[in-house]
């Protein structure tokens, strides 16, 4: 019995020893300060995107289903601007910034043949619209991001949130074919063409707002520097863009096309200091 409890005593005491040795010589586990994580200190940095962007109407038809409504080719342009990023959590933090987007699309309107065009003297039979628009723009996004991979540091993130837009800017080229009366009185074809010109009044939205999603990488340059990319997508979703009924251009007669949204792809090159 005293063999035995001496031997119980040894293999504690050993083990006991062990354990401490472990504490005192091991390897301490590093933990990052908040400031080292970037908790509660905002980032700044600037940006450039390129764009695809079109319209898409909501329905093929107006909404007084006389016109036929389609939607006309992308559009390339591009959108530059500043942001800032705040985390209030080491992956979770808020997106925002100021920027300028230069977009537009196209939107095509036929007169309905299964509908009888009204009598009056001035009708549009069929309208072309590019549109070319300026918007200064706010986003405001939720952003997740994963811990650093790999010895290189990198982070995947994504983002998810809402963009507010005004308008700056706003031309048009157009074709559009509509009936007039000569000096006899008499119904004529008649065909207007314009180039980039300037679009007066409530034609265009003169505020939009944008739901947008999207996600890339980020790679640190330094402790303070890093670079980043990433695809978004900007859904226009409110209000109507466009408003033909409100358009002050160089033919006669009126035409709708029903809701029309602003959309657009970017791809974002940019850079937090």
């Amino acid at each position: 019995m005293k063999k035995l409890s001496l031997l119980l005593l040894l293999s504690v005491s050993c083990a006991v020893q062990a354990a401490a040795q472990r504490y005192e010589y091991g390897e301490p586990v590093p933990v990052k300060s908040h400031q080292e994580l970037g908790i509660g200190k905002a980032r700044f940095g600037v940006f450039i995107a390129p764009t695809i962007s079109w319209m898409k109407p909501t329905a093929n038809k107006s909404d007084d289903k006389l016109y036929v409504v389609e939607g006309g080719g992308s559009k390339v342009g591009f959108t530059w601007g500043l942001l800032m990023d705040y985390y209030f959590a080491e992956n979770y933090g808020i997106a925002t910034g100021f920027q300028l987007n230069h977009t537009g699309g196209q939107v095509a309107v036929t007169l309905n043949p299964n509908v009888t065009a009204p009598t009056a003297d001035n009708i549009v039979r069929s309208a072309d619209f590019n549109y070319s628009m300026q918007y200064a723009e706010v986003p405001f996004a939720l952003k997740l991001r994963s811990d650093e991979i790999s010895t290189m540091r990198i982070r995947v993130y994504g983002q998810i949130g809402l963009t507010a837009g005004i308008t700056l800017s706003k031309k048009a080229t157009y074709d559009v074919i509509y009936t007039d009366v000569d000096d006899n009185n008499n119904s004529v074809v008649k065909t207007a063409y314009g180039d980039r010109e300037k679009l007066k009044g409530l034609g265009i939205a003169p505020v939009l707002l944008q739901m947008n999603i999207g996600g890339g990488i980020e790679i640190p340059v330094t402790d303070k520097m890093s670079i980043y990319t990433g695809l978004f997508f900007n859904n226009g979703f409110v209000p109507d863009v466009t408003n033909p009924k409100e358009l002050d251009l160089d033919y006669k007669g009126r035409f709708s096309d029903g809701n029309v949204r602003l959309n657009n792809i970017a791809l974002r090159l940019g850079m937090f200091f």
